[in-house]
């Protein structure tokens, strides 16, 4: 018997492989058709069961925002900007006009009008503290004006009252006797009213 030569060998080889790859890709086609078919009908299924349903919207829908938010972001990012300026500059405003009325010692000044492009027009920590400022502002005037604040009212009179009294033509001896009386009554220690007086004797 002849044994088969190496070109025939070769050929057959050739042959074989294209006629199996042929006959596998004709299968191939066929199971694909029917895994087509049952991942559409089983495909909800197999994601239950996987239990990754709530994930996979969490994921659409952040992957949408951020395909909406680059999409248009220089166009939001402008009119974002705008509105927060129109907000800031009216609170600024409105601080202002209570400045006035309240007179506080301090002007609101947290608006940039010609911010840069990537610029807050808008510092909201300056803004914040404007308003504590004033808020304690405000705080110690109610103070002031309560039966609290009445002790400092009182201090401010007495220190009025005593420095009038250098300048009311009395003796040495009487105005500083007179002035250590203001002291007393404010709970001031006087230590220098004994020698003083002991001095103009």
């Amino acid at each position: 018997m002849k044994p088969i030569r190496k070109d025939e060998q070769e050929y057959l080889r050739t042959y074989i492989g294209r006629k199996f790859d042929n006959r596998r890709s004709t299968l191939e086609s066929e199971r694909q058709v029917d895994v087509d078919q049952e991942v559409d009908k089983n495909l909800s299924k197999f994601r239950k069961t996987l239990n990754i349903e709530k994930l996979i919207k969490d994921v659409q829908k952040a992957n949408d925002d951020y395909s909406d938010f680059v999409t248009n972001y220089e166009h939001r990012k402008a009119t974002k900007k705008n509105e927060l300026y129109k907000l800031g500059n009216q609170l600024q405003k409105k601080l202002h006009k209570w400045q006035s009325i309240r007179r506080w010692e301090k002007s609101p000044s947290f608006i940039t009008h010609n911010a840069d492009k990537n610029e807050s027009p808008v510092d909201m920590d300056d803004a914040i503290k404007y308003i504590a400022i004033v808020c304690e502002e405000e705080t110690i005037k109610a103070y002031d004006r309560s039966k609290k604040g009445q002790a400092i009212r009182n201090l401010d009179a007495q220190k009025e009252e005593a420095e009038n009294a250098l300048y009311s033509g009395g003796s040495m001896v009487d105005v500083r006797q007179y002035i250590h009386n203001i002291f007393n009554t404010a709970g001031i220690a006087d230590r220098v009213a004994k020698s003083l007086l002991m001095l103009s004797k």
